[in-house]
């Protein structure tokens, strides 16, 4: 592949959160209409959902922790060009996977906020024995952050941001956090992690991949899972994706990527946005199994 022929411009943690501008709501409609237009060749009924199955090791994970399940699903991109059976057979899927543990990597929505509503009848379903956690993605901000807040909570999931909650095994402890989205929210790594009991591995959860880059490396954290791009969305024969919704290109594209005792597992996600384009890049759904290093 010859690398993607555009990319996003550098973004950086922000202290301060940055509302969408006119721009973006004349671009939230111009992509809302186009969505309509598309989406009767969308043929999601032809589409594969792959179940991606892998085992993570992480250091120092307490024996108790041994095989935990943890199914993550991240921009199911709930919109015209996104059916909700589609969504609806996501979240069945994910429960038939019997995890311990269900994650949320946002974009639940795309462009409009009418379909922030429907969420709460799609993403209720969803139960795990030690609970259903997500942050949210740029997309829910496109569209106003707080609807989409108010129907994560009446389905139950409980939002990480810039905070993390600790789950126990008797003595025994594993900690996920949460935090901001990278292009419109805040980002607190320190109050993140403020709460993790000392030596309990740590997994975050970040929208957008590119925040990998950012973490401080004096912060401990095991595991990030994010999505945002989509896997590239389409791949194009030699070429590969020729967009790619992130600052470092390629690097972050998909799969799961080590920097030292740092992993970050990035998901293809389970819709698409403005055009329902899946090429060579199936949607996702993605089961892990927790090991010790």
């Amino acid at each position: 592949m010859i690398g993607p022929l555009f990319r996003s411009p550098p973004h950086f943690p922000r202290s301060a959160a940055l509302a969408p501008g006119h721009a973006r709501r004349f671009e939230n409609v111009v992509s809302h209409w186009v969505e309509a237009l598309s989406a009767p060749f969308g043929f999601w009924g032809r589409k594969r959902l792959a179940v991606e199955q892998l085992e993570i090791r992480l250091r120092a994970l307490p024996p108790s922790f041994d095989g935990y399940r943890i199914v993550f699903l991240t921009d199911p991109h709930f919109s015209a060009v996104v059916p909700r059976w589609w969504i609806a057979r996501a979240v069945g899927a994910a429960l038939d996977l019997r995890p311990d543990l269900v994650l949320l990597g946002g974009d639940y929505v795309s462009h409009s906020a009418r379909y922030a509503t429907g969420l709460v009848d799609l993403l209720r379903p969803l139960a795990a024995p030690d609970g259903v956690y997500g942050v949210l993605g740029n997309h829910d901000h496109y569209v106003g952050a707080e609807r989409v807040r108010a129907a994560l909570r009446e389905a139950g999931v409980v939002e990480l941001r810039n905070r993390a909650v600790t789950i126990r095994r008797g003595v025994d402890a594993l900690a996920v956090a949460g935090v901001g989205d990278l292009r419109f929210d805040v980002i607190d790594f320190e109050g993140a992690v403020r709460s993790v009991p000392a030596g309990a591995p740590l997994i975050a959860l970040s929208h957008d991949p590119d925040v990998f880059a950012f973490w401080p490396p004096d912060l401990r954290m095991d595991l990030m899972l994010s999505g945002h791009t989509h896997g590239g969305q389409a791949h194009l024969p030699w070429v590969g994706p020729p967009y790619v919704p992130s600052q470092f290109g390629y690097r972050y594209l998909a799969g799961l990527h080590r920097d030292g005792e740092r992993q970050l597992y990035v998901s293809r996600g389970l819709g698409a946005i403005t055009l329902p384009i899946r090429w060579r890049c199936p949607p996702e759904l993605t089961l892990l199994e927790l090991r010790p290093s």
